[in-house]
């Protein structure tokens, strides 16, 4: 499938591989001029990263910029015909979690996946974001406001695009795929971390227009996306069963487990209940998060 519009400027293609997405956010048309385009997330498999390259073309655009929301090997790729010496840019969280385990999402990346040498040279050179906006020296893009937590991975970043009202979320609010809070281990911190990017995020969905996951399909009714994910983990929180279709797919009920083992584990040191009142208290207020040092989030005991 090709690049379809979700919004005036913005298209988004999906892989075979996981319903993954690639977002193009395209600049203002000129006259006998070539589009500007940031690429998101381009994936997945190697005549995938081609046919994205041969799809920005016959859009007649020019890949300026890339963006990777976070360290995970399907979100890390790239193509020299979008660009070898475009600059890519993620997090500074996201950057220094590729440079201490670059070889370890290679070896995920090529684990069942064939790729050329060109495209391996290219994974995972990103550069860290200078600020809280996608740069753009020379006013070739939309304006691109960048949104960073902690929930899924360490900075872990949504793209907000007021122009059209798109809200780019990488690996959250899926229609296909709970919440997945868990990055390098199973532990109460990283559950606390995707209970403030929740909350985090939650401003932004309430004023897009449209929502683009990682993987699934884009939405015209982002809070539906925000509220389901809410209902699954207060559920969970509560000790309640989560009725939620997403579990049909038994990868989603095996990740579910991973949940519950965590929560029980909260249970049995009689915790889960004081953190979830104070997750609801939190939405409640209203609150923001740590990266803009607005909320006390639940309490996060040290890893291990």
């Amino acid at each position: 499938m090709g690049f379809v519009p979700v919004a005036d400027g913005v298209l988004v293609r999906t892989s075979r591989r996981m319903s993954t997405t690639t977002t193009l956010v395209l600049g203002p048309s000129r006259a006998a001029s070539v589009r500007a385009a940031l690429l998101v997330d381009p994936a997945w498999e190697a005549d995938e990263l081609v046919a994205v390259a041969d799809d920005v073309e016959a859009l007649g655009a020019r890949v300026v910029a890339g963006f990777s929301t976070h360290a995970h090997h399907d979100h890390l790729l790239w193509h020299p015909r979008y660009g070898a010496g475009v600059v890519r840019w993620a997090s500074a969280a996201t950057v220094r979690a590729v440079a201490e385990r670059r070889e370890a999402l290679l070896a995920e990346l090529t684990t069942d996946v064939a790729y050329p040498p060109e495209v391996l040279e290219l994974f995972a050179r990103v550069t860290p974001l200078p600020g809280d906006q996608v740069p753009d020296a020379d006013s070739e893009l939309p304006a691109t406001r960048v949104i960073v937590h902690d929930a899924h991975a360490s900075g872990h970043t949504a793209l907000w695009l007021p122009d059209s009202g798109v809200l780019v979320v990488g690996d959250m609010l899926s229609d296909i795929e709970i919440p997945l809070p868990f990055d390098v281990g199973e532990t109460i911190a990283e559950l606390s971390a995707y209970l403030a990017g929740l909350d985090r995020l939650a401003s932004w969905v309430a004023q897009a227009r449209v929502l683009v996951p990682g993987h699934g399909t884009p939405s015209s009714r982002p809070v539906e996306r925000l509220d389901a994910d809410r209902r699954y983990l207060d559920a969970v929180l509560a000790g309640r069963r989560a009725d939620d279709p997403r579990l049909v797919d038994p990868a989603m009920l095996a990740e579910h487990e991973r949940v519950l083992r965590v929560v029980a584990g909260m249970h049995g040191r009689g915790g889960v209940s004081a953190q979830g009142r104070e997750h609801r208290a939190d939405r409640r207020r209203g609150e923001g998060d740590e990266h803009e040092g607005r909320q006390t989030l639940p309490e996060r005991p040290d890893h291990g």
